[in-house]
């Protein structure tokens, strides 16, 4: 009955923090809608356990006996540390609200942001590009060498199966391509070994395989150490084929297409070509580019006739030439008969139709038996345009994609490498947008800046529930923004850069990290006296570092362990643990020695 409210609402604080997240909008909120649906459905199954079904179990189990664990010694400390900073509580709290602060400033400016975390996974992809008029079986042909390459590495790469798809890819900026002269090789790699003990030894049990040697697992490598040796495989095929584009891939998120995407727009084409050339000379020169690429792709050589006086005066037309022309090297209909199936139609091709030899000598019937060299008769001027023209408000639009490794060097860090050339390009009339993980980033500090306020109301409104007076209410609300120096910290210790589950998790931890706060407070709420309220403090003790032990230790093996996909949740579980950790600081000393200041409670004289 004593622990009903404070619970309960320490509960609902947590819920409040994650119900932003429903509001979020585009791919970002689509992405990570799961993550509150799944906490707040933890969180009131855990409120239901807590109070229908555990003290049942309670009753029936438990026997009241000493404890494992003398508590003494540890909360008589804790009572001796608590009075040392009760008797400087102003030069402590001063100093507290002053240091931690900008201790937070100074960690979060050193740390590198990226959108998603590395991780490893189980298949590279070769994507290539010839020229458009390639014929399709020539790419067969090419895409079947290539593969057949490959396939002489099986043990290095510990190749488990490959494949390949012709006349369909996707680029290396992301994009899907469909026509004759494009190729798709997918490399399906056996699962890494197991490189920790965790993995190797616990999970079988808990999973109850018992395979602690897993045939599947026989991969030495993470994909972003093979990469480097598959581009240094294929290298030679891009002079050798004279290829347009052929890269490597590896998996990764699917809401960012490429690391970085700059996008030149005007009505210049040649000033527009000059600048994505400008940058594509800087991207070659920065390492950690993995790949870089454009949009400025040609279409298939095309052949334009225009009649001359000659070919007039023998009364030819470009439509008559071309009618011609169609019948002889496009396939042409001569009969229709039967045979055992049905209607058969017979064709006639001729096998030189894609010689461009043939087309120079044709020769073309004049009406009275004589012939007429087409050369003689018509000028023929070899044309290409672009493949395709991107356009926005009326503007031709050039892109230059590029993806990075980001273990070395994150897209932010090579934007301002850039920005110097961008500048110029800028000032030169060309609008230049910054998209790729730049625009996602920008999406989610404005998401996450409007989420935060929200939560923060709502968390708000929940304090008011239980503490009559603002005052508690903004006292425990004040760990929140101190608790985000022991997320920064945890990312430091593991070397790991924010992310966006970084900054998930740091708004989780606003709801998670102040209830063992709504705890201490609420048992201390009411108490003016020195010994009461070092005695209700005590109590508070075991509980409040009972509960944030087990918590970081559920977090304990995705924090420290993460393999394959799961790296993607292990920035949130971070946040969470090392937050928590930090805010048990909080929460036993910080918030205490804040009360006792509000309140006027001395020091305890023993």
């Amino acid at each position: 009955k004593e622990m009903l409210l404070p619970v309960t609402l320490a509960t609902v604080s947590t819920i409040v923090a994650f119900l932003p997240i429903f509001l979020m909008h585009g791919e970002i909120a689509l992405f990570i809608i799961l993550i509150p649906i799944t906490v707040v459905m933890i969180l009131i199954g855990s409120l239901l356990e807590s109070f229908l079904f555990l003290p049942l179990h309670a009753q029936e189990f438990l026997r009241k006996s000493n404890n494992f664990i003398d508590w003494s010694p540890f909360q008589n400390l804790y009572i001796k540390v608590l009075s040392y900073l009760i008797h400087y509580k102003k030069v402590f709290i001063l100093l507290f609200l002053i240091l931690i602060p900008i201790a937070t400033f100074i960690t979060a400016k050193s740390m590198k942001f990226q959108f998603f975390p590395n991780f490893d996974g189980n298949y590279i992809y070769i994507s290539g590009k010839l020229d458009i008029n390639t014929p399709l079986e020539e790419t067969y042909r090419i895409s079947s060498e290539i593969e057949a390459k490959m396939m002489e590495y099986t043990d290095e790469f510990s190749l488990k199966s490959i494949s390949a798809v012709i006349g369909y890819r996707r680029s290396l900026s992301g994009e899907t391509q469909r026509n004759n002269s494009v190729f798709m090789i997918t490399m399906e790699l056996y699962d890494r070994k197991d490189t920790n003990w965790i993995n190797k030894y616990i999970n079988p049990v808990l999973n109850f395989s018992f395979e602690f040697d897993d045939p599947e697992k026989r991969r030495e490598k993470q994909t972003f150490e093979l990469s480097p040796r598959v581009k240094e495989i294929i290298k030679p095929y891009i002079k050798k084929y004279d290829m347009q584009e052929l890269g490597v891939m590896e998996d990764k998120p699917g809401l960012i297409r490429s690391d970085i995407q700059i996008n030149l727009s005007g009505s210049n084409d040649e000033a527009l070509q000059n600048g994505i050339k400008k940058l594509e000379g800087e991207l070659a020169n920065i390492d950690g580019i993995k790949n870089y690429s454009d949009n400025i792709k040609y279409g298939k050589m095309e052949y334009k006739l225009k009649i001359n006086s000659y070919g007039e005066r023998l009364g030819l037309t470009e439509t008559s030439i071309a009618r011609v022309l169609s019948s002889y090297f496009l396939e042409k209909r001569q009969a229709t008969t039967f045979n055992d199936s049905g209607i058969m139609e017979i064709k006639t091709r001729d096998s030189n139709k894609d010689d461009t030899k043939t087309l120079l000598d044709f020769n073309i019937a004049i009406g009275d038996g004589r012939f007429v060299k087409l050369t003689d008769v018509a000028s023929i001027v070899e044309i290409r345009d672009y493949e395709k023209i991107n356009k926005l408000n009326g503007d031709i639009v050039k892109t230059v994609y590029a993806n990075v490794d980001k273990r070395h060097i994150t897209p932010q860090e090579i934007l301002n490498i850039l920005e110097p050339t961008i500048n110029k390009i800028s000032a030169s009339g060309i609008d230049v947008q910054l998209l790729g993980e730049k625009e996602k980033a920008k999406q989610l500090k404005s998401d996450m800046q409007e989420a935060l306020v929200l939560a923060m109301f709502l968390i708000f409104l929940t304090l008011l529930l239980i503490f009559s007076k603002m005052k508690y209410a903004f006292m425990v609300m004040s760990i929140i923004p101190l608790s985000a120096l022991g997320a920064l910290i945890g990312h430091k210790i593991l070397g790991i850069n924010l992310t966006m589950p970084s900054v998930i998790g740091i708004l989780g931890l606003a709801g998670v990290v102040i209830n063992d706060g709504i705890i201490m407070l609420d048992f201390l709420h009411g108490t003016h006296k020195s010994e009461e309220f070092f005695t209700r403090a005590k109590l508070r003790l075991r509980p409040i570092i009972i509960t944030s032990i087990t918590t970081f230790l559920g977090l304990f093996t995705l924090m420290f362990y993460a393999t394959g996909q799961a790296v993607i949740l292990q920035p949130i579980a971070i946040s969470l643990g090392f937050g928590l950790i930090w805010g048990t600081v909080l929460n036993l000393l910080y918030l205490p020695t804040l009360y006792a200041m509000v309140n006027g409670i001395k020091p305890t004289k023993t």
